[in-house]
């Protein structure tokens, strides 16, 4: 969760100091490297190419410190969708295959589990056998 936090906190430093930022570029895995929240977003700033020096880290801090009272509702956030992800992924497999299910040149759909739902909940295909209309010669 801290990394999430750090990564959400580097966002609104971004917002508020380089315009908004948008890059090619990722920060990657900086968290697992950084001692602290404020070498954490020095090392981001340098992996994105921006001027670190328009901050000190006595403001880096400040952001860090504002914010960390609102990590306990990040982290029931997190909760929350790692809970109803399974359920709105299942909502729109489903959907897809009752689609399937309507259209007349189907002759057979299914959902197939791919592999183990613990490695990816994305385990799952949507299968659809179109029907062959056999044309007699006359």
């Amino acid at each position: 969760m801290e990394s999430l936090f750090y990564r959400a906190v580097l966002h609104v430093i971004l917002r508020d100091h380089y315009s908004s930022y948008k890059s090619e570029k990722r920060v990657g895995n900086v968290y697992s490297k950084a001692k602290s929240f404020v070498d954490y977003v020095r090392r981001a700033l340098r992996r994105l190419e921006l001027d670190d020096s328009k901050l000190c880290d006595s403001d880096i801090q400040s952001y860090h410190d504002t914010y960390e009272a609102r990590m306990d509702e990040m982290h029931a956030f997190n909760l929350l969708k790692v809970t109803l992800a399974p359920c709105i992924e299942g909502l729109i497999l489903l959907d897809r295959l009752c689609y399937l299910k309507e259209q007349e040149n189907v002759s057979f759909s299914a959902l197939v589990q791919l592999f183990d739902p613990l490695l990816s909940p994305r385990c799952y295909a949507v299968v659809g056998l179109k029907s062959h209309a056999m044309k007699l010669k006359s």
